[in-house]
């Protein structure tokens, strides 16, 4: 198996489009999940001062088993960071009375995230990192998140794919693991873009 930690631009894009970066308000016209209040954090590193938007075709909510699913083009915004699934489960740490499938999960101080999980397409966006997969792992009790099957890593131009992605939400260190290799592209940013630059010359084999 091959491994590659993110290094430079690449984690920090990562970093990014995980954390989310502070926003003075959610994007107009996004509903709100009901039950959901400040201070409560869904999207991993988000920050816990945004409020959480959520919205889907349908959702179904278990009492017993502390678990909402949302289904169908499913939509998570906080702050600067969107994410869109198929399919979210949220796991929820403690059991709220009045939390039932009328008024969806209490998301307030009281009962915090234990787990989520995604079925794809998986998009993750912040502002113009981009992470995307077959399907996502957000796991609280050791501070990581994975992205599993055709992930891709993007900010503009530069593209890193491979299998597995796992991040360290408290040490912020990624990994990129593939069955195969992991393929990066990294455009370098100089003058040749600019009109009438010339193209940089060809050297070794390839100039001949």
């Amino acid at each position: 198996m091959k491994r590659l930690p993110l290094r430079a631009s690449a984690a920090a894009a990562l970093a990014l489009i995980l954390a989310g970066a502070p926003a003075d308000a959610a994007p107009k016209g996004a509903p709100a999940a009901k039950g959901a209040t400040q201070g409560s954090t869904l999207l991993p590193g988000a920050s816990n001062h945004e409020p959480i938007n959520i919205s889907a075709d349908k959702l179904n909510y278990f009492d017993k088993q502390q678990k909402a699913i949302y289904s169908g083009n499913v939509v998570v915004i906080q702050g600067d960071t969107r994410l869109k699934a198929t399919v979210l489960t949220i796991f929820f740490d403690n059991k709220q009375g009045d939390a039932k499938a009328a008024s969806g999960p209490a998301l307030g101080s009281n009962s915090g995230v234990r787990k989520m999980e995604g079925k794809g397409p998986i998009v993750m966006t912040n502002k113009d990192q981009v992470g995307t997969g077959d399907s996502l792992l957000y796991d609280k009790l050791h501070d990581k998140f994975y992205l599993f099957g055709n992930v891709a890593l993007s900010q503009g131009d530069n593209v890193t794919r491979g299998d597995k992605l796992d991040y360290d939400l408290s040490t912020g260190q990624a990994v990129v693991t593939s069955k195969g290799r992991v393929h990066s592209l990294i455009i370098p940013k100089d003058d040749a873009s600019k009109p009438g630059a010339q193209p940089p010359a060809a050297s070794g084999a390839a100039a001949r």
